[in-house]
């Protein structure tokens, strides 16, 4: 097996620096941050001194400022594999030493012969699917426990990592995450239980979780009063109490199986007919949970716990959730906790304009809109297309494309609801990837949420009706 070939000879190159100079680069998301923590703790645990720098993505512009010449092994954490080439291309022109390179990426990685110094650990070498089976967090965590196998106090940082990355798209977790997870829960870290897929289950009032869903448009979406008339039939029809204003983590699994079943009926009214087997899997899923937090809190669920790492993370701030994950809470809880209410007014404000301000374009395939210079933050522009399926303009059956204006280009974000991706398997990172290709640019990510960077539109939306 190469992933653990390669696990193996990572870990040897890694002894084998341990008194040399080492510089590690990781990701600057969720599965970014999370693969620096496991990798930061590796370190401590292991002795080894090593420089750590967050890098936003690895490309032509950035290559140039990695100090090859300076260490003697460099690791790229879920970053890298994509830009084999790249490396290769940096290092022939270096004119002093070659460092060992380690790269633990979750991504597919480039068709090119790799050279001796390059040890690129990544589950697509074994057809292992990195972006629903194991992320980059995982890899990190993967390469430390073949380090030494009693690191799995580092596997619930992998599983937040997984979370923060989607990989539950389905409802749960699957694959090499699945493995990961057991360690998890053996050692009390996260527990895991069948729940439903709203929104907010610690931090919502029940309502809102529900008022929100846009995987699919029913008449509750946007609209209070039909929701509490929704649950308040369920409670006369079954004779419970269901309080619309309580959280969802307040319910009982009984409670919760009813309500997800009357969603689900209610659901079926609204799906074209071949859609409908696909609905259990946006509603009904596995919840993931962090057992030492406190509950009704925005760290409990790890989804919520993403949402918080990202308020930050999108805005350039690094170190709060890289203290917050290493236990620093009294300084840098409450600044997480205001980069949070800072994140979702951005959010709210951007939605409104999007509403007020936007026109939404209709092709036959799919959907998209323009936003000028300064008028939504780059960052964000993604998940806002995303919020997007809450206007009723927005056809909820397409995908839909964003495209910002920047100072030197554009950014291109796209998105579509679970269940459309699921019912006609819809590969938008396959079409965002092609038509920044064509434009100049570069683009890539998820099937049902990707991004790109081009550097004009010129044509981009006639290239991507060739592909979605």
């Amino acid at each position: 097996m190469e992933l653990l070939k390669n696990l193996k000879l990572a870990v040897k190159i890694l002894r084998k620096n341990r008194n040399n100079n080492i510089l590690v680069y990781t990701h600057i998301d969720t599965d970014g941050i999370t693969s620096r923590v496991i990798l930061e703790e590796l370190m401590n645990k292991l002795n080894i001194n090593a420089e750590f720098r967050f890098l936003k993505q690895l490309g032509t512009d950035t290559i140039n400022e990695i100090p090859f010449n300076d260490y003697d092994l460099i690791i790229f954490a879920d970053l890298g594999s994509g830009q084999i080439n790249l490396i290769k291309e940096k290092l022939k022109n270096e004119k002093t030493k070659i460092p060992h390179i380690i790269i633990l990426d979750h991504h597919i990685t480039a068709k090119t012969q790799i050279p001796e110094n390059i040890i690129n650990v990544n589950p697509w070498n074994n057809n292992i699917d990195g972006g629903k089976e194991i992320c980059g967090a995982g890899v990190c965590y993967l390469f430390a426990k073949t380090c030494n196998p009693r690191y799995t106090d580092l596997a619930k940082y992998a599983i937040l990592g997984a979370v923060g990355d989607v990989q539950n798209l389905e409802g749960k977790l699957n694959g090499l995450n699945e493995t990961i997870l057991k360690d998890a829960i053996e050692l009390g870290d996260i527990v895991a239980f069948p729940d439903l897929q709203f929104y907010g289950k610690h931090t919502k009032p029940l309502f809102a979780s529900i008022k929100y869903f846009s995987d699919v448009r029913t008449d509750l979406l946007n609209n209070d009063s039909r929701i509490i008339n929704f649950i308040n039939n369920i409670n006369r029809k079954h004779n419970l109490n269901i309080v619309a204003k309580e959280s969802l983590c307040d319910l009982t699994f009984e409670e919760k199986r009813i309500l997800g079943s009357e969603f689900l009926n209610k659901c079926n009214k609204y799906v074209p007919n071949s859609w409908a087997k696909f609905l259990p899997k946006v509603i009904f899923g596995n919840s993931y949970e962090f057992k030492q937090e406190e509950i009704k809190t925005p760290f409990r669920n790890l989804e919520e716990f993403s949402t918080c790492i990202n308020a930050c993370s999108r805005y350039g701030d690094y170190e709060t959730p890289l203290q917050v994950l290493n236990g620093d809470r009294d300084k840098y809880y409450s600044k997480m906790i205001t980069r949070l209410n800072n994140h979702k007014r951005n959010l709210s404000k951007s939605l409104q304009y999007i509403k007020d301000e936007v026109e939404i374009i209709q092709t036959s395939k799919f959907q998209y809109f323009e936003v000028e210079k300064g008028m939504i933050e780059g960052h964000i522009i993604g998940i806002v297309a995303g919020m997007s399926y809450s206007i009723e303009e927005v056809d909820w059956k397409k995908p839909i494309f964003a495209l910002g204006e920047l100072d030197n280009g554009y950014k291109v974000s796209a998105r579509c609801p679970k269940l459309l991706s699921f019912a006609e398997d819809i590969n938008l990172a396959d079409a965002i990837n092609y038509a920044s290709k064509k434009m100049g640019g570069s683009g890539g990510g998820h099937k049902f949420a990707c991004g790109a960077y081009i550097p004009e539109k010129g044509d981009f939306i006639k290239h991507l009706e060739c592909r979605v």
